[in-house]
């Protein structure tokens, strides 16, 4: 059985949460984002060493300095073989991390790191703002990285899903309410921008939950998203009414 990218996350997420980092899957594109104060951290997961991984860990270079590319150790390591593939991430400046997956523990290794006074490439601040925004404003990590044809749950949706869940306990609220109970201070916007259907104004600042919104919240999609949040909306509410 052949391995999955998504397989590589959980030991490389792990791996750097020891280290300071807090760590988000599927961050504007990126398999993994770490932070750790000032310092930002990227790792794009593969299978197997590609061109292909090359180019995505250059474009990451625009972000963070501090760019790695992982990937399962492979069966032969010895130096000899590896030489080429260590030397042209050397070049440009990327990282290599090598998980040996075994039946009793799990080993992450770091082979080498970029150099951070070896810069490469000149930071598109565009970018990494927008990767900074977005890894911020999510309240959780409810996606893997490396993770193929699953939908990713921006900031966006989960605050929607958050506000929902609370709609859903409630009844009705109004932003103002919703933010006091922890939801996003934007969620008067959210609720009267309205961009999955969820939401039905039904008095000045008042919403409830459409069938639509129901729906989802009782469907198969982020249905650990929508449990987390459904316990956050009833302890929130409840510590309210103390």
């Amino acid at each position: 059985m052949s391995m999955l990218e998504e397989e590589l996350y959980t030991p490389v997420k792990k791996y750097f949460e020891r280290k300071g980092f807090e760590i988000k899957g599927e961050i504007k594109d990126c398999d993994i984002v770490g932070i750790n104060g000032e310092t930002i951290l990227i790792v794009e997961l593969k299978r197997t060493f590609s061109l292909k991984l090359i180019y995505q860990a250059m474009e990451r270079q625009k972000i963070t300095d501090l760019v790695y590319v992982a990937i399962p150790r492979p069966k032969s390591f010895k130096p000899k073989e590896i030489s080429p593939m260590l030397n042209l991430l050397k070049k440009i400046n990327i990282g290599l991390i090598v998980v040996s997956f075994g039946t009793k523990r799990t080993i992450v290794q770091i082979i080498s790191n970029p150099s951070l006074k070896n810069k490469k490439e000149k930071i598109n601040y565009s970018r990494r703002n927008d990767v900074l925004y977005e890894f911020k404003e999510r309240k959780g990590d409810f996606n893997i990285g490396g993770k193929n044809k699953t939908k990713i749950v921006t900031a966006y949706r989960e605050k929607s899903i958050e506000i929902a869940c609370f709609l859903e306990l409630l009844g009705k609220s109004g932003g103002a309410n919703l933010k006091k109970l922890g939801c996003d201070k934007n969620s008067t916007s959210i609720m009267y921008n309205n961009f999955y259907g969820w939401f039905s104004k039904i008095s000045k600042g008042i919403y409830t939950l459409t069938e639509k919104g129901e729906n989802y919240l009782n469907g198969e999609e982020c249905v650990d998203i929508i449990e987390f949040y459904r316990k956050e909306a009833k302890k929130n509410v409840q510590n309210i009414k103390k």
